[in-house]
């Protein structure tokens, strides 16, 4: 078995991708599997990742992906570049594929698709049988260095800043902070970061003061040191502002490329910011200046090093490893439980979901009013049994609800996106109707109404066993016989 991972990374797009894509490659190895970059570069040499394996080659070809994919080969890719078409000969070639993707830029084919931002609506994905989703922070890629890590101490002044553009520092963008804010701030140490990318390095280096470091292609360890020792940083809101995070380094970010969007608008959702910078705003350095000012209070530093101790565990690249490898999220992870009255809202915002909404019998959205009368009914009443799927941290991610009318059940399903897309719904479904046959033994069938539109519902119910009683009004009937299920056994 063999991993490649596709990506692309130089002195105009950055190092973000190959950074991230490190963590997924140092996981594979520690498994035994042998892992190959293959990145598509303006750059011949990557001090980043210059202990691993890796070719720089133009990959964005048919030709090449044809030749070099085996059949066994299990294949990562984390690409702005890349079309449909060569996701697809990706997909089609290799035994397995995993899309990394931070803003739903195509309709992936089949494979895992990982959104590793800090929420899970930033993007929306559609629902289908042909795509994984794993979404939000519990997929957040860090470099090894950066898993379980814990500041210890939070200095009252400020005593060192970081200074981080990434890889590449495409807007020249260094030199200008340093000539605001370092010389005017002789007290403080900056520590300035310099990837092998920059091509303003001896701009950078002739901006002559006593009080500032310079660190040049920074391992990941040595990432952490820095950032650990110093009071707070100004970033640009790519990949590091994770580890930023991860460290409990409070930041400002600095929005310096379109992609960047929907980190900015999760610090916002997480109420990490209130606005972040742009680099071609006009007033960009009178702007920095004021958030600079502020940060350097150790009231606000201390807040925000307590909020990021919650936001990242540092997991996440065991995590898409392992659904990578396994195929599917271990069955183990999630489960069937009665509902409970503290589900009510849960089961409001998912009830009212625009794609859950779509192929309801009624499409309109819920009134709240009228879903607490209905919820406290539906949960009060020996006609209905109503199931929530959890995972082991008791986290709603979806119903399973049946309606009882004489000796059949109603069956009324609708899963989060977190977990749609898993090859979960039919395992769900079964075990959902061994619960209801266990709970009212009088039951001799199942009865599910699904539109003809919702192609996802009407094979999730012929695959677990239902089939087709009759069409009318656009909606579709199956029913299920559990005494032919029994027959079977």
């Amino acid at each position: 078995m063999r991993a490649l991972i596709f990506t692309e990374g130089g002195s105009q797009i950055g190092l973000g991708h190959i950074s991230r894509c490190s963590s997924l490659y140092d996981e594979l190895t520690n498994r035994g599997i042998e892992v190959e970059f293959i990145i598509n570069s303006d750059t011949g040499k990557f001090e980043i990742i210059k202990d691993k394996q890796y070719k720089i080659v133009n990959w964005l070809s048919k030709e090449f992906l044809t030749n070099y994919i085996k059949q066994c080969d299990y294949c990562i890719v984390d690409s702005y570049l890349a079309s449909y078409d060569i996701y697809r000969i990706i997909s089609k070639r290799a035994a397995k594929t995993l899309f990394i993707d931070d803003n739903g830029r195509i309709d992936y084919p089949e494979g895992i698709v990982v959104n590793p931002s800090l929420s899970t609506q930033a993007v929306e994905y559609p629902i289908n049988d042909t795509n994984c989703y794993l979404l939000g922070p519990k997929y957040v890629i860090l470099r090894s260095p950066f898993t379980q890590v814990r500041r210890t101490h939070i200095n009252p002044q400020v005593k060192e800043v970081l200074i981080t553009l990434g890889g590449s520092d495409i807007h020249n963008l260094t030199p200008n902070i340093l000539k605001n804010l370092a010389i005017n701030n002789s007290e403080i140490t900056f520590n300035v970061v310099i990837g092998n990318a920059f091509e303003n390095i001896k701009e950078i280096k002739s901006i002559r003061s006593k009080n500032f470091n310079f660190y040049e292609n920074a391992t990941a360890a040595e990432m952490k040191s820095i950032m650990l020792k110093s009071d707070f940083a100004i970033t640009a809101a790519g990949q590091t502002i994770y580890e930023l995070l991860a460290t409990q380094t409070p930041f400002i970010p600095i929005k310096v490329i379109d992609n960047q969007h929907h980190n900015i608008l999760a610090l916002k959702e997480l109420n990490l910011i209130e606005t972040a910078l742009e680099y071609s705003d006009t007033f960009f350095s009178e702007k920095l200046i004021y958030k600079f000012e502020n940060l350097k209070k150790f009231n606000n530093r201390i807040g925000l090093v307590e909020k990021y101790k919650e936001v990242i565990d540092g997991l996440g690249s065991k995590r898409i490893i392992e659904t990578l490898l396994s195929g599917e999220v271990m069955e183990k992870e999630y489960f069937l439980r009665k509902v409970k009255d503290q589900d009510i809202y849960d089961v409001f915002q998912l009830s009212n979901e625009d794609y859950v909404r779509k192929y309801s019998i009624n499409t309109t959205k819920i009134d709240w009013k009228d879903h607490k009368n209905w919820f406290q009914n539906i949960i009060k009443s020996d006609n209905h049994v109503f199931y929530v799927v959890t995972d082991y941290t008791d986290k709603f991610l979806g119903q399973v609800r049946y309606r009882i009318e004489d000796k059949s059940a109603i069956v009324s399903i609708s899963f989060g996106k977190t977990i749609a897309g898993k090859g979960l719904s039919k395992e769900l479904l079964k075990k959902s109707i061994k619960l209801i046959q266990e709970e009212r033994n009088e039951l001799k069938n199942i009865i599910a109404f699904v539109s003809e539109e919702n192609i996802a519902s009407k094979k999730l119910f012929e695959k677990v066993g239902f089939l087709l009683s009759e069409s009318n009004n656009r909606m579709i009937k199956y029913m299920y016989s559990i005494k032919e299920e029994y027959d079977k056994c």
